[in-house]
């Protein structure tokens, strides 16, 4: 990891309004190749967030202007994709999974030792250059691995594929904000979209396929928008 730090400065977004925490962090991971912007709020991180490139991004959930998980939605609505890792002193699982539904792919418990996030850091960007390692996304309680096509929920799972796969890739990434159905087009078709409308019969296949595996499906359409992801009822 070292030699990787040399070649490429990993940059990190680290979202954090206590002072001395930010400083150590950076006096420990600056001289082992990482780069680190700070923030201390919500809005600092998010403005950043859109006008500089991060390569992963850090974040408190107690902020002096919100909530650390507010924020993760915020950047993943914006178009931020690279790993987020909440970083608090709350260890519970309910507290975990929050994070992990938030957007979050990792969760670091205070206090911890500057070397485990530095491990975390470099492994989780090590996992974005490798797309067959590819991070699983995660919204409304379900997790999609977008590289094996498995949606899970809980003990359950479901093996997706083709169109399917894709409309559920897109509505998770997305999540909790709406695709517009003219952009979910699109994107599925390069532009040149069908003229039978095909579009709702595969949100309708499914949707039934959701209920089937789960007994529920969290795809909502959102009238005169477009369609959205994270509701838990069994509504077609």
């Amino acid at each position: 990891m070292a030699e990787l730090s040399r070649q490429r400065p990993l940059r990190l977004l680290l979202v954090e309004d206590d002072f001395d925490v930010s400083a150590g962090l950076a006096d420990y991971l600056v001289p082992r190749g990482i780069l680190v912007e700070f923030s201390y709020s919500v809005q600092s991180a998010i403005t950043l967030a859109l006008e500089q490139e991060f390569d992963v991004a850090v974040l408190d959930i107690e902020l002096p202007d919100g909530d650390g998980r507010d924020l993760c939605r915020s950047l993943r609505s914006s178009g931020f994709n690279k790993p987020i890792i909440m970083l608090t002193a709350r260890a519970g699982l309910d507290d975990k999974l929050a994070g992990f539904d938030a957007g979050a792919v990792d969760y670091i418990v205070k206090p911890f030792a500057p070397a485990e996030l530095q491990a975390r850091i470099f492994a989780l960007h090590n996992q974005v250059q490798l797309p067959r390692l590819q991070t699983s996304i995660h919204a409304g309680g379900f997790s999609l691995s977008p590289q094996t096509g498995i949606l899970c929920l809980g003990s359950k799972t479901l093996a997706l594929s083709g169109t399917a796969l894709d409309i559920l890739r897109i509505l998770i990434e997305r999540s909790p904000g709406i695709v517009r159905r003219g952009e979910l087009e699109d994107l599925l078709w390069q532009g040149a979209v069908p003229d039978s409308d095909p579009l709702r019969m595969h949100i309708y296949e499914l949707r039934k396929t959701l209920v089937g595996a789960f007994g529920l499906q969290p795809i909502v359409t959102v009238r005169g928008a477009g369609y959205r992801f994270g509701a838990t009822d069994a509504n077609l």
